[in-house]
Parts: structure tokens; C-alpha cells; sequence
């Protein structure tokens, strides 16, 4: 019997979701809220942060979720390094930063918002591209010749087809995933190193509470102070958070460090979990029914309620 090919795809790992359920596990339930609707409901990590054929490749010799499983080890150690470090609630070993800090890096760059955002400046690229071929016979035949001499799959068509196709505007782009994942890899190969300059700092929230929330876009990124506009992770005065379980996050700055664990007042904590909500692609998880944010100069309580 053939091996299943697995189609739902997590752009977001189970096992790291599982460290904000009721049990620290999969099978664990969380609340989500979608911030969009403002909609809750509970399930588990298995349900959410997900889309088809996210990681799906159609490549001659590999499996379609050959991605997707070769992904599998990675996470899974990244993990472990996550949970002892959620466990000591002390500051990873060298290999277990190494190890952390990959995996926030591919969170950074794999995921449904930046994809969609960097496929529609490609579809606004080929778009003006089609335009300029439509507008001069002499430009589209050039085109053609050097398409022809190099040996590639070019349509058969009329300059004049080819003018009225654009002219109509009645077609759409289609990305292949493998695309996709090749642009992100990249990506990820430039952001890493520029991360690894950072100087980073465990978060433990207090025992008294609150605790963190986590989204379906993990990764925060901010200016420093009330700075707005865009922002890059290799740009200074900006903060990096990422949520590494209930109690415990990893926060990256590159001046003005904080020691390497720092207990967290729950102010701390709020704000932290406002960032979470402002990042979110859609939704936010919490193992409790109402949490903490940090609106308008003050805490506020969001309960996730049905």
C-alpha cells in the first residue's frame, strides 16, 4: 500500500502551540481568539495555524511533502531546546540558542502574510512586464528571439493575441509553493545571521501572573518607544519577542540589553501579549480564558469568550 502524502500542513509546529495548552501537550486544548471577528472558541494546536499544501513541492524524484517531513527533525529539536528552557526558566545553552533562534527565524519568514505579500509585488511585477511586451511589436519580438535562441517553452502565439490577452486583463497568477519555499529559504539564510547579532534575554512571566499568549505569527517585531513606520530586523532601536511557552519568552534587542533572565512585572507581560495581538495573522491562543494586553496606558483583561 502507497505511503499517504500529508496535505494539511503547519506553518506554525503542534508541538511548539502545545506549550500554551491546559496540558503542555498536542492533544491539550487552548483558547483561540480570532482578532478579526472576535470570535473564541477551544481546540487543540492540531486545528489551527495550518493550510493546505503549505510546504507542498512538485519535483521529479521527491515526494510532495518531502518539505514538510524534512522539516519534522528540525522543529522537533528546536522544540526540546524550547522546553528546557520553559523547565529551568534560565537562559538555552549555546546549541540550544542556536537551535531556538532557527526556528524563530523560519516563523519570521515562512507564513501565510509575507507570501501572499511578496506574491502580490511578483504579480504586480509580471503585470507591468506583460504591459511594456504588449505596447511595442519590436520589444515582444526581441523578447521572443531570445526566448527561442536559449531553448525555452514560449507560447505560440501573435504579437497581436498576446496584445489583446493583456489589453483584456482577464487572467490571474498562479504561485507554485516550491517557489515559495525557495524565496523563504533564502530569506531565512539572510535573517538568521543578522538575529544572531542581537543580545538575547529570557522573559519569565511572575508567578502571580499573567502569563504570555501566543499567535499564529509568533515572531514580534517593533520600534523601540512610540517610533512608527516601517521596520526590519536588521534595524536598531527595534525589539524582537518571541513566546517560547506560558511563562517564558526570548526578547532580543541590539543596545541597552537586559540581563539574561529577567522576571517580568505583570506591565512587562501585557505589553508583550499587545505585541502578540498586533501580530497575529488571525488568530491569538491562551490556556486561560481572559489575558492580559497593555491599551491605552493601562492593563486590560480580553476574555475569550463564545
Amino acid at each position: 500500500m502507497a505511503k499517504s502524502v500529508a496535505r494539511k500542513h503547519h506553518y506554525v509546529p503542534q508541538a511548539y502551540l502545545a506549550a500554551f495548552t491546559t496540558t503542555g501537550r498536542k492533544d491539550g486544548q487552548f483558547f483561540v481568539l480570532d482578532v478579526e471577528s472576535s470570535r473564541a472558541f477551544r481546540t487543540s494546536p492540531g486545528n489551527v495555524a495550518a493550510e493546505r499544501d503549505f510546504n507542498r513541492v512538485d519535483i521529479e524524484g521527491h515526494s510532495p511533502d518531502a518539505v514538510e517531513n524534512g522539516l519534522a527533525p528540525f522543529e522537533g529539536n528546536a522544540i526540546d531546546a524550547i522546553r528546557r528552557v520553559v523547565e529551568t526558566q534560565s537562559f538555552p545553552s549555546d546549541s540550544d540558542w542556536n537551535l531556538i533562534l532557527n526556528l524563530l527565524a523560519l516563523l519570521a519568514v515562512r507564513n501565510p502574510r509575507l507570501r501572499g505579500s511578496f506574491n502580490r509585488s511578483r504579480e504586480q511585477t509580471f503585470r507591468i512586464i506583460a504591459d511594456l511586451l504588449a505596447s511595442d511589436k519590436k520589444l515582444w519580438d526581441r523578447h521572443m528571439q531570445k526566448a527561442k535562441d536559449a531553448g525555452e517553452q514560449y507560447p505560440n502565439v501573435s504579437f497581436q493575441e498576446f496584445k489583446s490577452f493583456v489589453e483584456r486583463g482577464n487572467y490571474n497568477f498562479v504561485f507554485h509553493p516550491e517557489g515559495n519555499l525557495r524565496t523563504e529559504f533564502n530569506a531565512l539564510d539572510k535573517i538568521l545571521p543578522i538575529l544572531g547579532q542581537r543580545i538575547w534575554s529570557v522573559l519569565v512571566a511572575p508567578p502571580e501572573g499573567p502569563e504570555f499568549i501566543c499567535a499564529d505569527h509568533p515572531v514580534t517585531l517593533v520600534w523601540k518607544g512610540d517610533r512608527e513606520g516601517h521596520v526590519g530586523y536588521g534595524l536598531r532601536e527595534t525589539e524582537v519577542f518571541f513566546p517560547l511557552g506560558r511563562r517564558v519568552g526570548f526578547y532580543g534587542v541590539y543596545e541597552t540589553p537586559l540581563k539574561p533572565v529577567v522576571t517580568c512585572r505583570p506591565l512587562n507581560v501585557a505589553i508583550m501579549n499587545q505585541r502578540l495581538v498586533n501580530s497575529a495573522e488571525r488568530q491569538v491562543y491562551s490556556a486561560v480564558e481572559s489575558f492580559a494586553v497593555w491599551h491605552r496606558g493601562s492593563i486590560r483583561e480580553v476574555r475569550c469568550e463564545g
